[in-house]
């Protein structure tokens, strides 16, 4: 970029009095959410097919911030402070500014005040052309490795690791709820849709780039539908967030109990544990004032009287998990958690071990819950495939972080593939992780928990594999918790603050502490965590999978001149297809 002269003592109007029209960019397509063109500066203040900018005045943007005159013209009398440079720098979104703290001086305030008047000089056409994304989240939040340009087998696991998640662990369940037949076509049927809707989300935002800025898909609505469809994006991101939060909660809950229940009490005993008490927990949803521990917490509690196991229940460990994370999601900067989302893969990779063991080497557990193959009279269909519909359209969710994976793909051609690649990985492992325990499943399959971990109990011969794996899961969620927390935190605070993801420590405490309430409430008086994941992702599968990129789509080929009646009919159908899923949860 040009420099500006520094060597002459100038007005301000003066100095910005002008825009180059015949230097910016020529592009169909109105550019959004990012910087000034960096050429659109005309630095010889050429009057020809300029836009002037207003005299100094009391109106003037770029005057309000302190020291935006006289200071100004004291600083040009020496042509080599830098910091007057920087004050005639135009504004650009690649400087860190938009967190702008205006403890940190003058400087940094005008720069954003000068970005913020610059932004009303977007055409009025172009209204949003100039606003910068307010959501925009650091790639290594989803990307293993250490960043930059990153090959397709890094893209292609990072999308499998951010997909998979704890919608695996209700996979078998999911099945039982839908019939084994039905079930699986419903899978391999979601998972396509899922593909082609998160293929629109990646063709439309260009890859993570939009006219040379980084964007997500929520800025990809705002440029094809509107600030309006912006703002639904952004809720139901948050929203989809929310959920898996409250998830992870009930989930650390019953790995946290499993694990400090086995170190204090290792030996199996038919008081503290039975197969029976934990299959009464986990058929259907219970009423919203009963707990889902109820029967297990009434034999651990009343057998002993006192002691460990008074306070140690599956009602009091949600309690305790805040001490463990409420400190840790009011950091303000989370990059060190971000080094731990190797552990998932680690995770994953046992879990998919354990099954195929169980499977497979069932003969040596016949005493366990799962062991062999068992599938004799199977259900073959049920109106509950609407329930594997919604735990699916969650499980193939990553809408709203693949443009961020992608953004540094190494060769950006192989785009559309490694996403492909990427959802047939995660529908295999899905199946394996499904299918192979639905079928060892020794009783009735109606009984397999919604988190088919908490099926195998210390009288269970292959237990320990059981503990492990909860162990894994809950380190592994200890640090994605915080990371989620700082997403919706990210978002919520840009959206109301102007861009400022932290605008102060209370705050954030304080949405911080109704996330926690509202994450506590959940793991304490309704931890089913099939419902959880059902209901999530039926909402916000409905906009965020079908709805907002079907008419990205349509409005991409209608600017193209390319819309027709069947390409209506195909992404209206994908809309009632999202309305139907989200009505059957009711219905199931």
């Amino acid at each position: 970029m040009a420099s500006l002269d520094t060597g002459t003592t100038k007005r301000p109007s003066e100095l910005w009095g002008s825009i180059d029209i015949n230097s910016l960019p020529e592009s169909k397509e109105p550019s959004i959410a990012g910087s000034y063109p960096q050429s659109s500066i005309n630095r010889d203040m050429s009057p020809h097919k300029s836009v002037p900018i207003p005299e100094d005045n009391e109106h003037t943007p770029l005057l309000d911030a302190p020291g935006s005159s006289n200071d100004l013209r004291s600083s040009n009398n020496n042509s080599h402070n830098s910091s007057a440079s920087d004050l005639r720098k135009p504004f650009q979104y690649q400087q860190p500014i938009r967190t702008v703290n205006p403890a940190k001086g003058a400087h940094h305030a005008q720069a954003y005040q000068r970005y913020r008047y610059y932004s009303k000089l977007a055409p009025a056409n172009q209204p949003n052309s100039l606003i910068m994304p307010h959501h925009v989240l650091p790639t290594d939040f989803f990307v293993l490795g250490r960043g930059g340009q990153q090959s397709s087998i890094v893209t292609i696991l990072s999308m499998w690791n951010t997909m998979m998640g704890s919608s695996v662990l209700a996979m078998p369940w999911a099945i039982d709820q839908a019939g084994f037949e039905l079930g699986l076509a419903a899978m391999v049927v979601m998972a396509s849709l899922a593909f082609y809707t998160c293929s629109i989300v990646l063709d439309s935002g260009k890859g993570g780039r939009l006219n040379g800025q980084d964007v997500e898909f929520a800025d990809v609505c705002l440029h094809y539908l509107g600030k309006r469809a912006y703002v639904v994006a952004v809720i139901f991101s948050v929203m989809t967030l929310v959920g898996a939060s409250m998830a992870y909660w009930v989930l650390m809950s019953g790995f946290l109990y499993t694990v400090v229940d086995y170190i204090h009490d290792p030996n199996p005993t038919p008081s503290s544990h039975g197969n029976i008490s934990n299959t009464t927990i986990m058929t259907s949803p219970a009423p919203i004032s009963t707990s889902m521990y109820e029967a297990t917490t009434l034999e651990l509690g009343s057998s002993s009287g006192g002691g460990f196991n008074s306070y140690w229940t599956q009602e009091y460990v949600p309690l305790y998990l805040i001490v463990i994370l409420f400190p840790l999601v009011n950091f303000k900067s989370l990059t060190f958690f971000t080094k731990f989302n190797s552990l998932g893969v680690v995770s994953i990779i046992y879990i998919l071990f354990f099954v195929i063991f169980t499977f497979f080497d069932g003969e040596h557990y016949k005493d366990s819950p799962a062991g062999g193959l068992h599938a004799k009279h199977l259900p073959t269909a049920s109106i509950g495939v609407m329930s594997l519909c919604g735990v699916s359209c969650l499980a193939f969710f990553i809408h709203n972080g693949c443009l961020s994976i992608m953004r540094n793909q190494a060769n950006p051609k192989n785009n559309k593939r490694d996403l492909f690649l990427a959802y047939l990985f995660v529908l295999l492992t899905y199946l394996i992780v499904g299918v192979l325990y639905f079928l060892s499943f020794t009783g009735d399959k109606s009984k397999i928990h919604n988190n088919f971990l908490m099926d195998f109990t210390k009288t269970s011969k292959n237990f320990v594999f059981s503990m492990v794996a909860q162990l894994f899961l809950l380190i592994q969620m200890i640090t994605v918790y915080p990371l989620l927390q700082f997403i919706v935190r990210f978002q919520v605070m840009s959206t109301f603050f102007n861009g400022n993801p932290y605008p102060g420590f209370w705050h954030v405490f304080s949405l911080n502490s109704v996330m926690t309430v509202v994450c506590v409430c959940m793991a304490v008086f309704y931890p089913h965590i099939g419902d959880i994941l059902r209901y999530t992702g039926a909402v916000c599968g409905l906009v965020y999978v079908f709805t907002l990129p079907a008419f990205v789509k349509m409005k991409m080929q209608e600017i193209n001149g390319t819309l027709t009646n069947g390409s209506r009919l195909l992404h209206y159908g994908l809309i009632v297809v999202g309305i139907g899923i989200l009505a059957g949860q009711f219905v199931t």
